[in-house]
């Protein structure tokens, strides 16, 4: 018979999903947006969101043992601090990657079998479309997927303290989404002029969100397929969680693109997690979860090791300078066009 502990052990991994959508509930029903104004009793949640007190408290008594909500001496709720990171007001606020990872991600990995027999992806096997038709074609879709994405990476506003942009005039942000990570990188560097590069919904998002942060008079935007071409002319370029979408003929024609576009004196920033070399070095890293959540999802994309993205690089015409690391396991691969002497910049 086996051990005690083990079976424990793999009974917990099991349920783990149990715990992915008892999170998000805290997020979808609005518990965690009435609990970040003050502690509440359940009867009070209760009438508040229209939910059985019974029903209720049962689902409280789980989130307490995750260390999402606690009892108060007076008998109420209240949230803890990762409990709220699930509120909406919260400024690095995970709700709404919180109810994609229980929705539509949720049910991808339901279809991880059909991935790895044939390849495909399970969110198009789930949804009938692929992942990216999906956030094109439904504009809400898209706008809470930029949030989510947006919000899952309180690492963007490390970048500029692990990269000196000072010494820049002009950032490029090739696929920006909302523009969350453009508008870190300018807030830190009052001289630079951004240009924020997507696809025409999420430039139209992007340049509500930098106007409304104050940015927008030295914001450009430019929307266009980064298959095909990007902005030229900056002396530095982003491309923040973009080449893990894609396989590696996709991924090194982006790249290239962005050293057509570049300067020799320029320099691009690839910030990704990166899968551990050997894996058994870190098997608790993200990257090794995050790279079959990519087969999942969108079946093109995949998490590389350092060693590979170099090659990506060197396929387009850059050489990998340097790795410099962030929280949550992000890097930043910094990147120098290889000049035809076959030195770089």
């Amino acid at each position: 018979m086996a051990d005690d502990s083990v079976r424990r052990d793999v009974l917990a991994k099991l349920s783990g999903a149990w715990a992915t959508q008892a999170v998000a509930a805290l997020a979808q029903l609005g518990l965690a947006d009435l609990l970040y104004e003050r502690p509440l009793t359940c009867a009070e949640l209760a009438e508040k969101i229209g939910a059985h007190s019974g029903a209720l408290s049962r689902l409280l008594r789980l989130l307490e043992t995750h260390d999402l909500v606690e009892t108060t001496p007076g008998g109420a709720y209240a949230l803890t601090p990762a409990g709220a990171l699930l509120a909406r007001r919260h400024p690095c606020s995970l709700a709404d990657l919180a109810l994609f990872y229980a929705g539509p991600f949720s049910a991808s990995w339901g279809a991880l079998a059909y991935a790895v027999t044939t390849g495909r992806p399970g969110f198009e096997q789930v949804h009938g479309k692929p992942f990216f038709a999906c956030t094109a074609e439904h504009p809400a879709f898209g706008a809470r997927f930029d949030r989510a994405m947006a919000r899952g990476s309180s690492s963007f506003a490390e970048v500029p303290q692990v990269y000196d942009f000072t010494r820049h005039e002009s950032v490029v942000d090739v696929g920006g989404g909302d523009g969350a990570l453009l508008a870190a990188v300018l807030a830190q560097a009052p001289g630079l002029r951004g240009t924020l590069f997507d696809v025409p919904a999420a430039v139209e998002r992007a340049r509500s969100a930098l106007a409304e942060a104050g940015l927008a008079g030295r914001c450009a935007f430019a929307a266009g397929d980064f298959f095909e071409a990007v902005p030229a002319g900056g002396d530095v370029y982003l491309l923040s969680r973009i080449l893990h979408d894609w396989d590696d003929d996709l991924a090194a024609r982006v790249l290239a693109n962005c050293r057509a576009a570049m300067a020799e004196h320029g320099r691009l920033l690839v910030i990704e997690r990166l899968v551990p070399d050997p894996p058994a070095s870190d098997p608790g890293a993200p990257a090794l979860a995050w790279d079959v959540r990519l087969l999942v999802n969108n079946g093109a994309g995949r998490e590389r090791t350092r060693a590979e993205y170099a090659r990506l690089l060197e396929s387009a015409g850059l050489a990998l300078e340097d790795v410099r690391e962030l929280s949550l396991d992000v890097n930043v691969l910094v990147a120098a066009p290889v000049l035809p002497t076959g030195g770089h910049g």
